[in-house]
C-alpha cells in the first residue's frame, strides 16, 4: 500500500500557525498586563490612619471628670478609636480606646475609662501577672505581661483608670504613657 502525498493547506488553513497566534494574543496580554498595573493599589504602606479628634472629645463630653489623652508626634499614627458610652446616653460612665501605629511599626492601645468595672479592661487584665510597681512621668503606674505576653501598664487616678498595652515595646508604651495630657477642648 502506498502512502499518499501530503498536501500543504491552502488560503485561510495556512494562516493558522502557532506564530500567528502568538502574535494575535501578544496585544491582548500587554493590555490586560497594563489593566492589572494600573488598577491594582499603588500605596504600599496598608495603614489606614483616622482623625481620633470626634471620638475624643465625645469621650470628654460623657465624661464628668476630665479626661487624659495623648499628645504624639506624628510618628505615631492612629488607626482606631472607640467610646463605649453609658448605657443611658447620659454623662457618667464612659471608655474611650484609641489603637495607634507606632514608629517601630508595632501597635499600641490607649484606654481611658470612668467606669471602675470597665469590661474592657477587666479582659485585658484577666490572666495578666503583675511584674512591678513603676513610675512613668511622675506618676505612678502598675506593670503587667497579658496572657498574650505583651506589656500592660495601668494606673488608676481617682475616678479614672488609664490602661496603655500592645506589641509595641517598652519605650514606645512608655512614651504613650508619658504622652498623656488633660483633654481640652
Amino acid at each position: 500500500m502506498a502512502a499518499e502525498p501530503t498536501v500543504a493547506p491552502s488560503g485561510r488553513l495556512a494562516k493558522l500557525t502557532a506564530a500567528n497566534m502568538l502574535r494575535s494574543m501578544l496585544p491582548l496580554v500587554v493590555m490586560v498586563l497594563a489593566l492589572a498595573y494600573f488598577c491594582s493599589p499603588q500605596n504600599p504602606d496598608p495603614v489606614v490612619e483616622i482623625d481620633p479628634s470626634n471620638s475624643i472629645r465625645y469621650a470628654a463630653s460623657l465624661a464628668l471628670v476630665a479626661i487624659p489623652v495623648p499628645e504624639l508626634a506624628e510618628t505615631w499614627r492612629p488607626t482606631s478609636a472607640e467610646v463605649d458610652p453609658p448605657a443611658d446616653g447620659q454623662p457618667g460612665r464612659v471608655t474611650l480606646t484609641i489603637g495607634y501605629v507606632t514608629p517601630q511599626v508595632s501597635f499600641a492601645r490607649y484606654v481611658v475609662s470612668t467606669d471602675p468595672a470597665a469590661e474592657l479592661i477587666e479582659n485585658l487584665l484577666l490572666g495578666a501577672d503583675r511584674e512591678a510597681a513603676l513610675t512613668i512621668a511622675g506618676q505612678p503606674w502598675e506593670e503587667f505581661t497579658t496572657n498574650r505576653n505583651e506589656r500592660l501598664y495601668l494606673a488608676s487616678f481617682g475616678d479614672l483608670r488609664l490602661l496603655v498595652t500592645g506589641s509595641a515595646s517598652q519605650e514606645e508604651l512608655r512614651t504613650l504613657a508619658a504622652s498623656l495630657t488633660p483633654y481640652r477642648p
